[in-house]
């Protein structure tokens, strides 16, 4: 739901209403929250005639699970899940490559790339756990490039949430010491936003395209 108000010529958001959607993040995002940008990419979605995934109440959800105060590492990966599970449930839980909505305990096969990935380095198996939370709570965002996309249309979004992520990394450009991780060409877009002093740059290959 997208709530408005006119000032002048421009329409803003309602604060109050999105706030919740932010978690500890809220006032952090107050200015971006009320900005003409976000109006304009709330405009965007609303206007869409087709199923957005993830769920408007998941879309902030790698922010919710990581405090400010405790981001370690920001990992870009490209877009949500575009596919809902044969019970109708979105694949996208608002955390990149995370599972966590599986019915079956089947993973995606870019989440199965990231656990082969740690067997090899750590030269040991691991649990293949779906939630990702366990990331979130050691400081690493998982976030996806474009923040949304349409129900199983890959790349329908492309730029869409540039303005949320400058915001954000213009907030992170402080506030040095910290791993960024881009996966895949998409996610190499958020360079040019990212302060690199002080900071450690990583640029892979995309868990989906290895798989």
């Amino acid at each position: 739901k997208m709530v408005g108000t006119e000032t002048g010529n421009a329409s803003i958001l309602e604060y109050e209403q999105f706030a919740p959607l932010f978690g500890p993040w809220a006032e952090i995002f107050k200015e971006f929250i009320t900005s003409k940008e976000m109006f304009d990419i709330y405009a965007k979605l609303k206007a869409e005639k087709e199923k957005i995934v993830p769920s408007s109440d998941k879309v902030f959800e790698g922010f919710r699970q990581v405090m400010p105060e405790d981001v370690k590492v920001v990992w870009y990966l490209a877009d949500p899940y575009p596919r809902r599970y044969r019970n109708k449930t979105n694949q996208a839980t608002g955390v990149a490559m995370d599972c966590r909505n599986t019915p079956d305990g089947v993973l995606q096969p870019s989440l199965v790339t990231f656990y082969d990935a740690l067997d090899k380095f750590l030269g040991k198996k691991v649990e293949r756990c779906p939630s990702l939370e366990y990331l979130c709570y050691q400081g690493v965002m998982l976030l996806n490039t474009d923040l949304t996309c349409l129900l199983g249309k890959t790349g329908s979004h492309v730029g869409l949430w540039e303005p949320f992520h400058k915001y954000f990394l213009d907030y992170l450009a402080n506030k040095p010491g910290k791993v960024y991780i881009l996966s895949g060409k998409v996610s190499e877009r958020m360079e040019k936003f990212i302060n690199p002093l002080g900071n450690h740059i990583i640029k892979t290959e995309h868990p989906a395209a290895a798989a």
